[in-house]
């Protein structure tokens, strides 16, 4: 389908949507377009009057595969003639424990690893924290500059950007810290911080900061963050919600650093756009909360774990990973 404009922009169609949305969705949901969507698929969007686009965008990083792949369409309509939704924590179900061996496969380390599904990034996240506070019995959380984490009362604290994440939101979580992100050219000084590295359960660090404009960390400063992880007995928290799943040239981009993560945290294109996340990492972190202390009603979708299942065979079979660095290139 070519890109294709038969309307002023937007039309009459989206304008009228424009109207009904003024009247019954809240203004703090803002929107980047002024066009409604009716149909997408690969790369392309139509909207209500018919105007076909090309998508910048992917769902903000959700749709690494493309819209509606044929093969990951098939999965959910298959898994939607069996059932909807049990909540794993009440009767489980064989799709969330493939996942979870299909991705503790690839996280870069040699030790055994585990998994447990939520439902957003910024889930995933709060509770990569969780499980860090649990295995340490300390309070604290090391950010960094510029990071974006989530929306959450904790996560939003995490992030560093005051408005719009923050702005009117306060107070915010105790017990964050921040340090400026180690890019080129930034050396940071771990023997010289306003905190005491043994109150610190967990560093979360973004390989590459989406929201402070995608600047990679360099390899030496990924490297001193692992080094002061691993003398004070910090959990290394990779956060991969972004740039997980072959966005960067590998599955992960933390495999192009020579860092092992202690823990991971996923979602966006783990399901081509259904909501699922995960925290990933060594077994002997993930099994430190107490049973019942991580879950929920929603975490781990059948329908949602069957999608992403699906997305791994597409991203290997279809060398994703390895067309992102030709494209790149």
């Amino acid at each position: 389908m070519a890109v294709k404009i038969v309307t002023e922009i937007p039309g009459p169609n989206s304008l009228n949507l424009a109207k009904r949305r003024s009247k019954s969705v809240s203004k703090g949901h803002g929107t980047v377009c002024d066009v409604y969507i009716k149909e997408a698929n690969g790369s392309i969007l139509k909207d209500v009057d018919d105007n076909v686009f090309i998508d910048f965008s992917g769902g903000i990083g959700t749709i690494n595969v493309g819209h509606s792949h044929p093969r990951v369409i098939a999965v959910i309509k298959k898994q939607l003639e069996r059932y909807l939704h049990t909540c794993f924590t009440v009767a489980p179900y064989e799709s969330y424990i493939e996942l979870a061996e299909k991705l503790s496969d690839r996280i870069p380390t040699s030790e055994a690893c585990k998994a447990a599904f939520f439902n957003s990034g910024a889930e995933a996240v709060e509770n990569a924290v969780k499980i860090s506070r649990s295995y340490t019995g300390r309070p604290g959380v090391l950010v960094f500059s510029d990071a974006y984490h989530g929306r959450t009362l904790m996560t939003m604290t995490m992030t560093y950007k005051k408005d719009p994440y923050k702005k009117g939101f306060g107070p915010f979580a105790s017990d964050v810290h921040c340090l400026p992100y180690p890019a080129e050219g930034i050396e940071l000084n771990y023997n010289d911080v306003s905190f005491n590295p043994e109150h610190i359960a967990c560093a979360v660090i973004e390989p590459v900061i989406g929201e402070g404009g995608f600047i990679p960390a360099s390899k030496s400063g990924m490297s001193a963050l692992r080094n002061f992880c691993t003398k004070y007995g910090i959990v290394l928290v990779i956060d991969e919600v972004q740039t997980g799943f072959g966005r960067t040239g590998s599955f992960f981009a933390i495999e192009q650093f020579g860092v092992n993560p202690d823990l991971m945290t996923i979602a966006k294109s783990i399901a081509g756009g259904l909501p699922l996340s995960g925290v990933v990492g060594l077994a002997k972190i993930m099994d430190a909360v107490h049973i019942g202390g991580i879950g929920g009603t929603y975490s781990g979708n059948p329908v949602a774990c069957a999608a992403a299942l699906a997305i791994l065979d597409i991203m290997d079979q279809e060398k994703l990973p390895e067309r992102a660095i030709k494209i790149g290139k």
